[in-house]
């Protein structure tokens, strides 16, 4: 019988003489998981404001690799691509503060400023944690709901950012996860009317973003999207997205052998989907070792 250690040992030995490349950069911060820059993820739309059309459709997110300079800093151009068009979200890493920023917002003609940026993620994510800040918003051709399309350059100062964690568990089409809302509501007004908007990001145990929302709650009700992950491993035996089954996705499974998946985990170690990592998940990924996939 096949030992789980030996194959770890061997996983291990063969990670350095590998020639595959895992096609993203992996930041971590002390005590995570870490996340991936410009590994595609596919996530499918609930909603949306801009283009009813659009909604089940699926689209591509990546965060960067490419980077955009705004107020002379640079940013992570985080994108979500569809047929119709998409959005860009424009973020910063701090590994010092273990901090990602948040610069801006853009969809279509329409530009959101954040000047400062805020804190969108501080890290260590943890239930109950929560923080405030103050910044202004410089919005372009923007649609206020019951205004219309207002395409002149607008300041929204004195903005109120109150940002708050709380555990919860979602279920959603990639599958049923533990994970952590990061919501983020921002206080102001415009044109003397006052203005609320609610912004929200599940985390999966994993520290990926399997759901994201982002809505208007005054002066009147509406999502301007709402989309989530649509599978957690596109490829089952391609667990790390790098386009090939190979020792880096043993050394995943080797890492959470012998434990029950009470929640789906990104990367998804559990291939054969019966609630447990064990010999038959390593068996499946021997046997499409070395197959490469379309990413």
């Amino acid at each position: 019988m096949r030992s789980p250690l030996l194959i770890f040992v061997i996983a291990f030995i063969l990670i350095f003489i590998s020639q595959t490349s895992m096609g993203a950069i992996e930041i971590k911060f002390p005590g995570e998981t870490g996340f991936f820059i410009g590994k595609p993820m596919i996530y499918v739309i609930k909603a949306t404001a801009g283009d009813p059309q659009s909604i089940g459709s699926e689209g591509v997110y990546k965060f960067g690799p490419e980077k955009v300079t705004i107020d002379g800093a640079e940013y992570y151009d985080c994108s979500f691509m569809n047929e119709g068009g998409g959005a860009h979200f424009y973020l910063g890493i701090d590994t010092v503060n273990a901090l990602v920023t948040q610069k801006g917002i853009s969809f279509g003609e329409t530009n959101l400023n954040i000047k400062p940026a805020i804190t969108t993620l501080k890290y260590p994510l943890v239930d109950g944690k929560k923080w405030e800040e103050k910044t202004k918003l410089i919005a372009k051709n923007i649609t206020i709901p019951g205004l219309g399309v207002i395409p002149n350059e607008l300041t929204i100062d004195n903005v109120s950012a109150q940002t708050i964690i709380s555990s919860t568990s979602i279920k959603i089409i990639a599958g049923s996860f533990d994970c952590l809302l990061v919501e983020a509501t921002y206080n102001g007004s415009l044109l003397g009317l006052p203005v609320t908007l609610i912004q929200r990001t599940w985390m999966s145990e994993d520290n990926v973003p399997i759901k994201r929302s982002f809505e208007f709650t005054k002066p009147t009700k509406m999502t301007l999207y709402d989309m989530e992950l649509s599978e957690a491993n596109p490829d089952p035996y391609d667990l790390n997205w790098d386009g090939v089954s190979n020792i880096l996705d043993l050394m995943i499974i080797t890492k959470y052998y012998g434990k029950q998946m009470k929640s789906t985990r990104i990367p998804n170690p559990d291939i054969n989907g019966d609630g447990v990592v064990d010999m038959k998940d390593i068996d499946l990924a021997i046997s499409h070792f070395g197959e490469k996939y379309k990413k």
